[in-house]
């Protein structure tokens, strides 16, 4: 059972995942390389705008509702939490539709959890503060949304959502990869990696991109892909100067090791096989969606590894042509000319 308003929004979305097909293609043992730097983006703190972030915490506030008088309760929170609570609280069944909710054992069980794990979002509020102070560094006029937390019932399809001037982030899906309930419902051990605190800012930023800043338009090579993935990527280095790149393409520090030293290799093949500007769905699904690694480049690879050169690519780019600010850089619409450009060699 889902709150209203994720009803509401399930209504306006597309189910986008697709199942990962499998690549037709082999690949040779790799050999190892050196790594080359890549410099990212820096502004001066003296320079950032203050950001003094609060994060709402309506699942916390809903739990802790009086139930005994539920409706009453829940009017008084609907002064603070609105967009939570846009349904007439007048209405016996709309009110028992989230009595039964808030009384659910199982989703108790999880917002105590959720709880205990984040008592308050302190170091949370600090992160996603710093890293909105860059976004308007970047984009002066972007209107910052207003964030809140809830327990969507392990919705982990989407853990974070950003609707008009809302952003909300669902707690529970943030409990760390050994949470029992997680390997109930089956999720790939290379999803659950990735469910936990210190994910929470990267995702609210990935988040903001795909909502707000990325591209709509279709792209149809591998070599289109790569650039459009290595964009958010980069949007990533700049509003999250100080997290490790692990964090932005949740890589484990394994699979970091690995494309470092074999993206040379990489490269080679998607040359020699003429793989940039393939239009083969399978095989740039292949190299370009999440995973446990990517299909033909064996079990120690990375996941999506068409994505990370994607980003050195761009990274290449924007160090040759520093003048060109993050907007420019999203409105870009020829890959090739930007491979061409960045001169980039792994």
């Amino acid at each position: 059972m889902l709150p209203f308003f994720i009803e509401k929004y399930m209504k306006d979305i597309l189910i986008r995942h697709i199942a990962l097909l499998s690549l037709f293609i082999g690949f040779l043992f790799l050999s190892s390389c050196s790594e080359s730097g890549r410099k990212k983006p820096e502004v001066a703190v003296s320079k950032l705008p203050k950001i003094m972030l609060t994060i709402h915490r309506y699942g916390k506030a809903l739990f802790e509702a009086d139930t005994m008088d539920f409706a009453t309760s829940l009017k008084a929170l609907k002064k603070s939490f609105p967009y939570f609570l846009d349904a007439d609280l007048d209405d016996t069944a709309n009110v028992k539709k989230l009595y039964d909710y808030v009384a659910d054992t199982q989703i108790i069980r999880i917002a105590k959890q959720t709880f205990a794990i984040y008592p308050e979002l302190t170091k949370q509020e600090k992160l996603l503060g710093s890293a909105f102070a860059h976004l308007k560094y970047y984009f002066p006029n972007y209107s910052l949304p207003t964030v809140y937390t809830y327990i969507s019932d392990l919705y982990f399809e989407q853990p974070v959502i950003k609707q008009d001037s809302v952003l909300i982030i669902a707690l529970d899906d943030y409990l760390g990869p050994s949470y029992p309930l997680y390997a109930a419902l089956n999720i790939p051990r290379y999803k659950t990696r990735c469910m936990q605190a210190k994910n929470i800012v990267p995702d609210v930023m990935r988040t903001l991109y795909l909502t707000d800043f990325k591209s709509n338009r279709r792209t149809s090579t591998l070599l289109d892909k790569m650039i459009e993935n290595g964009k958010l990527l980069y949007f990533l280095d700049a509003v999250l100067p100080n997290f490790p790149d692990s964090l932005k393409i949740c890589y484990t520090g394994r699979q970091m090791k690995w494309i470092e030293e074999h993206k040379q290799d990489v490269w080679a093949f998607l040359i020699a096989n003429k793989m940039l500007y393939s239009t083969d769905y399978m095989a740039i699904n292949e190299l370009t969606q999440a995973g446990p690694f990517t299909k033909g480049f064996g079990n120690d690879s990375p996941p999506a590894i068409a994505n990370y050169l994607g980003w050195q690519i761009v990274s290449a780019y924007m160090q040759r042509f520093s003048h060109t600010s993050l907007h420019q850089l999203f409105k870009m619409k020829d890959a090739q000319k930007l491979l061409k450009d960045s001169r980039y060699k792994p």
